[in-house]
């Protein structure tokens, strides 16, 4: 066995124990049946005072589980996202992969160096300079003197710091802090990187620089697992994916198919199991207008079918606007607007500009289907 591989095998065995990998294994990670268990003090003694006058109380504790019987592969090269809502687990499980937290049950399995992307800059030294945080993280991340030398003009440029090397890091900004510190972090030679929320505080330019790297990773055939929010990064860059709820994993696979399970509920619904717009109960919604023509109600629906307030970027949705006629009207125009949380106006459109011509009925409803949904995050 060469003298890399038995580097990377004695860093597994460290991990974990058997079962080991088997040198031509396709996968970097493998769990099974994983379960992190955390107890969580009902009183804390937080000051010397605290413990003295508590000394012979005893301090009661609440078992809470963070993750509960994860069974999860990600094969080498996969750029896997990890989705769920706060709380799920998500950040639980890359520390454990990071071997910043022991499971409390289960196995983990990893080949390959790691390098984590967790809480960049958390590491910094506020008292040293940019140049010297770079060479100690350098070193942290494995780095010889002379790769961090070789490496140094290409971690300040891609950071953008030229000319703040030289001050002392507690006097950067939070996002001059995540520059310098992905920056460090891509250089080391690392087989499979961890990413939880590392694009949080970036802004958008630097962003897009983040996923060029991560491109650049993937083509190089580097496993990376991505925790974020963004589900617009998600289904741009990961392949696969694993849906956790409350410390449980959901769902793991295609990425759209398990973006759809967190979005729109069960993923795959028949539109027939829901409510169609003729069937749901009249109730006007509007209190104003000589009522000649009344709506009834405004309603979204997903690609499934149902009712919904979430949609995916990408996927395609429909509005239906649903009337009573009170008079005899030949002829109306319907109109939709959709405006963002503070008021900006995005989009409008009628019946009279889409030269649509259609026969009144007593009640009935006008369906405006948008086939892709281009709206980024947000309300």
């Amino acid at each position: 066995m060469s003298k890399k591989n038995s580097t990377k095998r004695a860093y597994c065995n460290n991990f974990v124990t058997k079962p080991r990998f088997s040198e031509i294994s396709k996968n970097s990670i493998e769990i099974h049946r994983l379960s992190k268990i955390f107890s969580v003090p009902h009183e804390k003694k937080d000051t010397l005072k605290e413990h003295f006058t508590r000394f012979f109380r005893r301090i009661e504790y609440q078992s809470f589980s963070a993750l509960d019987d994860i069974n999860l592969t990600i094969e080498k090269g996969d750029f896997f996202g990890i989705v769920g809502l706060n709380g799920s687990g998500k950040s639980t499980l890359l520390k454990i992969l990071a071997h910043i937290y022991k499971p409390t049950n289960g196995e983990v399995h990893v080949q390959g160096s790691l390098s984590p992307f967790l809480e960049l800059g958390v590491g910094f030294n506020g008292e040293l300079t940019g140049r010297e945080n770079v060479f100690l993280n350098g070193k942290i991340l494995g780095l010889s003197d002379a790769d961090i030398k070789k490496k140094y003009k290409d971690i300040v440029e891609f950071a953008e710091l030229e000319e703040f090397m030289d001050m002392k890091v507690k006097n950067y900004s939070s996002g001059m802090n995540v520059r310098l510190a992905f920056a460090t972090a891509i250089q080391a030679d690392a087989d499979i990187f961890l990413c939880d929320e590392v694009l949080a505080v970036g802004d958008m330019y630097f962003q897009q620089k983040c996923f060029d790297i991560f491109q650049e990773l993937k083509n190089k055939g580097k496993t990376i697992v991505f925790v974020s929010h963004d589900l617009a990064s998600i289904r741009r860059f990961c392949t696969k994916c694993a849906l956790l709820e409350h410390g449980k994993l959901i769902a793991s696979g295609p990425t759209n198919e398990v973006l759809d399970r967190y979005i729109y509920g069960q993923g795959e619904v028949k539109a027939a199991e829901h409510p169609k717009a003729t069937e749901l109960p009249l109730k006007p919604v509007i209190d104003h207008g000589n009522k000649k023509i009344e709506i009834v109600s405004a309603d979204f629906f997903d690609k499934n079918g149902a009712i919904s307030t979430t949609f995916l970027t990408g996927d395609p949705f429909e509005i239906r606007i649903r009337y009573k006629k009170n008079e005899n009207v030949s002829d109306c125009v319907f109109g939709i607007a959709i405006y963002g949380e503070n008021g900006e106006y995005f989009y409008g459109t009628n019946t009279l500009l889409q030269k649509k011509t259609f026969h009144l009925r007593d009640e009935g409803a006008v369906i405006l289907k948008v086939r892709k949904n281009v709206l980024l995050k947000g309300k």
